[in-house]
């Protein structure tokens, strides 16, 4: 064999890296493929809003709630982070990534080795900066956290959270196209205020407590291991006599063991009464002569993923707050002393 047909051979075979020109064993090498993600929004929130915001005095809170939560019940990602994981124990994660997507849906053109793997896909973490991406390293540990500040309450989400799962096995002899759709994993909650006979009130806080404090998307479920206490948000309202506290957070306990995050269609957020509340509203009111009423609206069905629930309730003088929905548990504690877990705003 001439010099330049052996140094013709081994540059072939220098290029070829990994993948072996003799055996034909393909392992080693990157494969071409296509993967789509589609950010998947199932939500009750226009049914929610349109049925209980109905009367011609809720039209400003109307427009002011689906002003605030336009952002947060929107099938568009801003960002994507994407992990894809060993199969065999413990799953370490093989590849890594984070992409700027704004968009609802987008393609993607990876090279990966060919093999098995689990793939997962997170949606909307940046600029949301009470929650945290973490543990990613491997598939099981991976999580959304909630954060918690150093004193006080939790503060709503800033973003619609989404996430996905897909197993996938790259293989070397056909060509392969992948669909990654994404579900939703938080939720939302308005506490809408009839005030028209609530002058002298000095100042009023709400704070809803009961839901997750973390999102395991390996397996889509949730745990409960701190309490979460959210602060309100009081939303700008533009006319009227109605005030609308909201909040975004992860959703409450459930009594169905399986995955909370819906991705049925059909009347997804159904669900018996459970026999005491899952979660609740603390509305905590100072009144003229300075002393502070606290109710407690314990709401007995569970808030899913993608679901927005809205209570309209009426606050009176005294600092009670009365609702008519029979199927809301209410407890009031008058001049109640808050020590130093809430400073009542003023």
């Amino acid at each position: 064999m001439n010099v330049l047909k052996k140094i013709w051979i081994l540059a072939l075979l220098s290029i070829a890296g990994g993948c072996c020109l003799v055996d034909e064993d393909l392992s080693d090498c990157d494969k071409e493929l296509g993967i789509d993600y589609e950010l998947r929004l199932v939500t009750n929130m226009k049914i929610e809003m349109d049925t209980v915001l109905d009367a011609e005095a809720d039209r400003y809170v109307y427009d002011a709630l689906k002003e605030y939560l336009k952002d947060i019940f929107s099938d568009f990602a801003h960002d994507v982070d994407l992990s894809f994981y060993d199969t065999q124990d413990p799953m370490a994660v093989l590849k890594h990534m984070s992409e700027i997507m704004d968009a609802n849906q987008t393609s993607y053109t990876l090279h990966l080795p060919v093999r098995e793997y689990m793939h997962l896909a997170v949606a909307n973490i940046v600029g949301n900066d009470v929650i945290s991406l973490q543990d990613i390293a491997e598939c099981h540990s991976s999580k959304i956290n909630q954060l918690f500040p150093e004193n006080g309450d939790c503060t709503p989400h800033t973003t619609g959270l989404f996430t996905a799962r897909l197993p996938m096995n790259i293989r070397a002899d056909v060509s392969q196209h992948f669909k990654v759709d994404l579900y939703m994993a938080n939720s939302a909650t308005a506490l809408v205020m009839d005030t028209a006979d609530a002058a002298t009130v000095k100042g009023v806080k709400v704070v809803d407590n009961g839901f997750a404090d973390s999102f395991n998307i390996a397996d889509s479920t949730y745990t409960y291991n701190r309490t979460v206490q959210v602060e309100a948000e009081d939303i700008p309202v533009e006319g009227g006599y109605e005030k609308c506290y909201t909040s975004v957070h992860f959703p409450s306990r459930d009594y169905r063991p399986e995955s909370k995050v819906v991705i049925e269609t059909l009347d997804p957020f159904v669900s018996l009464d459970a026999e005491k509340a899952i979660w609740r509203w603390e509305v905590y009111v100072t009144t003229a002569d300075g002393k502070i009423t606290k109710t407690t609206l314990g709401i007995h069905k569970p808030l899913r993923a993608g679901q927005l629930k809205i209570l309209k309730v009426k606050l009176h003088d005294t600092g009670i707050v009365t609702v008519e929905d029979p199927t809301v548990a209410v407890g009031v504690e008058l001049d109640w002393n808050p020590g130093l877990n809430h400073d009542i705003p003023l």
